[in-house]
């Protein structure tokens, strides 16, 4: 079901990744200060919010790469005047993976010590890749989704969104934690699509025990930061 009951049927309806923007947005905004407020040795808050940057990271990774195998080389062929734009969201997203696999590499042995020369190193990273996806997704949604909107078909269109979850986070946990993040700040209307979008045991499975879980998870993951600066 669309977002908008209006919305033209015979085009993307590219609110639906506005929807997922905003959650990475809220969450890499969110995270420097959450890594920053780790006290060196606490290993145990470590993990808590190095597991939920590590989910985070995966679902910019996995949005990403949707993006840059599907979406991508149908604008260039569609739209070659716009081959300057395309090409500047493939380096904006070369460079922000290139972060991605640094705060990465770097979380492991972060998370197993709880080492303040470790934690300030990813935080700051985390704030550049803030920065950095912040001007790619303004970017995105002001010049390339109207051009996905007017030259891509809604089967193609809806290619990405399935294989991000094909491929998103592979435990149920994971999964209902992903869904709560997206729904968080959610419409009604964005909701309900988000929601249809799921297989039906799924939305039945949320509606029994994910919204829970996902309020317990979210109050644990940003107690972290109360906690050590309180």
């Amino acid at each position: 079901m669309p977002i908008n009951p209006d919305a033209p049927t015979d085009k993307p309806e590219t609110e639906q990744m506005v929807v997922i923007h905003r959650t990475l947005r809220r969450e890499f905004r969110n995270l420097p200060s959450l890594v920053a407020a780790v006290r060196p040795a606490d290993t145990a808050r470590a993990r808590v919010v190095g597991d939920h940057l590590a989910l985070v990271l995966a679902m910019l990774h996995e949005h990403h790469e949707a993006e840059d195998m599907f979406l991508w080389p149908v604008l260039m062929e569609r739209v070659p005047l716009e081959k300057d734009l395309i090409g500047l969201m493939e380096t904006q997203h070369q460079a922000i993976a290139d972060a991605v696999a640094a705060i990465g590499s770097g979380l492991p042995a972060w998370t197993a010590q709880a080492d303040a020369t470790a934690r300030d190193r990813i935080a700051d990273a985390l704030r550049g890749l803030d920065e950095a996806l912040t001007v790619h997704l303004d970017l995105e949604e002001s010049r390339v989704l109207p051009l996905m909107h007017e030259h891509l078909t809604v089967p193609e269109w809806l290619v990405p969104q399935k294989h991000a979850m094909k491929n998103g986070p592979k435990t149920l946990a994971g999964k209902l934690n992903l869904a709560g993040m997206v729904l968080e700040d959610a419409t009604p209307r964005q909701r309900a699509w988000f929601l249809g979008e799921m297989p039906a045991p799924a939305r039945v499975l949320w509606r029994l025990v994910g919204a829970r879980r996902y309020l317990t998870y979210a109050r644990t993951v940003r107690a972290a930061e109360a906690a050590a600066t309180g």
